[in-house]
């Protein structure tokens, strides 16, 4: 389980304090297997088998009836999919798409949310 370093305690907000494992650790709960966070909200995701075929339909149910300005992906190790077209997609929906690996899109999270932003985060576990 790699640790991360987090910003401040007492506050509602969802940051990851560690992943690995099959899973994350989350506001020191731990969550099993691929996780979607909100900034007030970690639920259990299921996407595709094959990462690669995940398409916004995949995704818009599990923001909300408002939807996020941006949402980051974290897609396992190092992901090698553009995701070109679930990007469009998302754009069209008024959401900006970041691809980074799940390591990345942990840190990128916890500074998107000391910072105050509204985001979502998707994120696969890693082994």
């Amino acid at each position: 389980m790699v640790e991360v370093k987090t910003f401040g305690d007492g506050s509602d907000l969802q940051l990851i304090h560690g992943y690995g494992d099959g899973g994350f650790r989350v506001s020191q709960e731990r969550y099993a297997g691929d996780l979607f966070l909100l900034p007030r909200q970690a639920v259990a995701w299921q996407p595709p088998t094959n990462i690669d075929d995940l398409v916004a339909g995949d995704l818009l149910p599990v923001m909300g009836e408002e939807l996020p300005p941006l949402l980051i992906l974290g897609a396992g190790e190092a992901p090698q999919h553009p995701f070109f077209e679930l990007g469009k997609s998302l754009r069209e929906h008024g959401v900006a798409f970041e691809v980074l690996s799940t390591a990345a899109a942990c840190r990128t999270w916890n500074v998107l949310m000391s910072e105050g932003r509204s985001a979502a985060a998707a994120l696969v576990a890693l082994p």
